[in-house]
Order: C-alpha cells, then structure tokens, then sequence
C-alpha cells in the first residue's frame, strides 16, 4: 500500500513579482508525494497570485482526501475517478495526479510522457516575463537579466497607461512581445484604443486583455483588433467549448488550473480540434510543475514556462535553461 505526505515550500523570488492583481514578494507552494515501497513520485501544488484558494484549504483537502483513500490505488484511471468524486481544487487535483504518474514512471523505468501516452520532447523555447514596472527602469532590467536570450518576452500590464513600459522594452528587446493583460480591461473601447497605440510594436499576441466576466466585450474586442487574442483566465478546469473561439483566437492551458495531466490534455485536444492555438503557461513554480508541462509539450504552438526561473532557488533542478530553450537535467 502505497503512502501520500504534504509538504510546505517557502519559496523567495528572484525579484518582486507585480502585476495587475498586486506585488508578490516569495511563494508558499506544497509538494505531494506519492510512495510505495523505494518508489516514490512527487507533483506541486502552486497558487494563483491573490487566488480563492488558500494553503490551510488545500491541507484541508489533503487530509480528507487521503484519509478517505488512503494509498489504495488500482492505476491511474482508478486514481482519476477517485479525483473526480472527491471535487479537490484544481491545483491539489493536479498535484496528486501528477505525483502518482511520477511513481508509475520510477516503477516502470520510464518517462511521465510514455505513462501518458504521448510523444516526448526535450527541448523548448520559452518566453521569460517581465513583472510591471517602472518603464525607466526596464533598460537596465533586461540589460541586467540579460533577457535578449529568449525568443520573446512577456509583458505584465496593468492598465491602458502602460504604452511607455512596453515602448521602453520594446526600444531595447527587438524580439516579439507578448502583452498580459491579467484581465486589466473591462471595456473594449479602452483595451481596443489601447492596442492601437501598439501598432509599431512587434507584438505576437495579447493574452488575457478582458476580465473573463465581461465575454461579450471580449468578443466585441476579436471583432475589432487584427492582434492574436489568448484566453487564460477564461479557461480553468473546464471543456474549451465552441464559445471560447469567438472571442480567442488561442488558449493558455496551464496544468495548476486545469486540474491534471489528463484533463489538461483534455483542453488542448479540443482546442485543437476548434482551430484554436496553444500554449502551455505555469504559475510561479519550481522545476518539478515546468517539467511537468514539459511532459505534455509535443505540438505546442507557444510555451510560456519560466516560472522556475524567477525563484531565487530552484530546490529540485530538474530543468535548466540555456539560451532561452529548456532541457531536462537527467542527472537528477
């Protein structure tokens, strides 16, 4: 019989992490693990910046979870319908399953992808995110970060009043720009004025630009803007349904909202299967959830996965990044 345990990380941030919900200094994540005999496998559990759910309710559906089941599992699709009877947040639904696709891959000699079913990869390129800031300030930022090694950058916005911030990064990074909006806007008049001011800019897309509640504005805004639109918190643990494509041209599907492997892998074949772009995003978390999206990173449109990047210490060193692409460290 097989043993779950939690485990509490206090993670400090390499810089202040700011953005439209407000300034984040270090991280609390949970590790859980899944171990049977000298295998053992371990997922994390990583929060949304000033999200609903707090640490003390996902030790709270731990306890209950575990108790209830104990280390009885009969596979992985018998975890899965235990997952699903149990209605756990998205982030402690993912953390379980993935610890226990881990330790089926340490006790079948494998990788997590080939548990899965899907097709491996070992190499990808992601975007690195700038936090908002000073536009006086960002020169030196990416001087200092040295941030012209990635193929794009990410951009944190917090309003319409931010077209200095990206002008500044973009005067000093000629790559592309991927402009967050964090759900910043509820008027489509405002994002739409906004966005035009972006016109000599090299802007790949804009993600997340309206609050998820205000969908009809976003559709409003697809219909008037010629820039590439992602939904992020428009999508979290649920289908990518036929809607989503009005107002998006892409989805951002990241494993911490979803709620898991399988129901990620859910999200992007219907986005595939809509026409919709993909990009697969993390929160702020260490090498163990990047690796983890790297697991189910084959045929990816765009890959936003530096969150490990922007702790002050990596605690497990199971990705490393070199000229902006990421590889698995097999040492480890």
């Amino acid at each position: 019989m097989g043993k779950w345990n939690i485990e509490k990380l206090s993670l400090p941030l390499a810089v202040k992490w700011s953005i439209s919900r407000g300034d984040v200094l270090a991280k609390e994540n949970f590790i859980i693990s899944f171990k049977d005999g000298e295998f053992e496998g371990k997922g994390e559990v990583a929060f949304v910046t000033h999200g609903e759910v707090t640490p003390r309710q996902i030790e709270e559906e731990f306890v209950e979870f575990t108790t209830k089941y104990r280390g009885e599992m009969n596979g992985l699709e018998d975890l899965v319908e235990k997952l699903e009877e149990s209605q756990l947040s998205s982030n402690l639904r993912f953390a379980i399953e993935s610890s226990y696709v881990h330790f089926l891959a340490e006790l079948m000699e494998d990788r997590p992808s080939r548990v899965l079913g899907v097709r491996e990869v070992n190499k990808i390129s992601t975007s690195f995110s700038i936090p908002h800031m000073d536009h006086k300030k960002v020169t030196e930022f990416i001087r200092e970060k040295n941030l012209s090694r990635f193929s794009s950058l990410k951009i944190k916005i917090k309003s319409e009043d931010d077209i200095d911030l990206i002008r500044a990064i973009g005067a000093e990074y000629l790559g592309p720009l991927r402009i967050d909006g964090n759900e910043c806007f509820t008027d489509e008049k405002i994002a739409s004025d906004f966005l035009n001011q972006l016109e000599d800019q090299n802007i790949q897309f804009i993600e997340q630009p309206m609050k998820h509640s205000a969908f009809d504005e976003a559709i409003k805004l697809k219909e008037s803007t010629k820039y590439m639109l992602i939904a992020d918190e428009s999508l979290q643990d649920g289908a990518v349904v036929d809607d989503l494509q009005h107002a998006f041209h892409g989805v951002n599907v990241k494993l911490q909202k979803a709620g898991g492997y399988i129901k990620a892998l859910n999200q992007l074949r219907e986005a595939r299967l809509l026409g919709l772009k993909t990009m697969l995003g993390c929160m702020v978390e260490t090498s163990l959830g990047i690796s983890s999206a790297m697991n189910i990173g084959h045929g990816i449109d765009f890959f936003d996965l530096d969150g490990f990047l922007l702790l002050e210490k990596d605690p497990f060193g199971l990705i490393y990044e070199e000229n902006g692409f990421l590889y698995y460290d097999y040492s480890h």
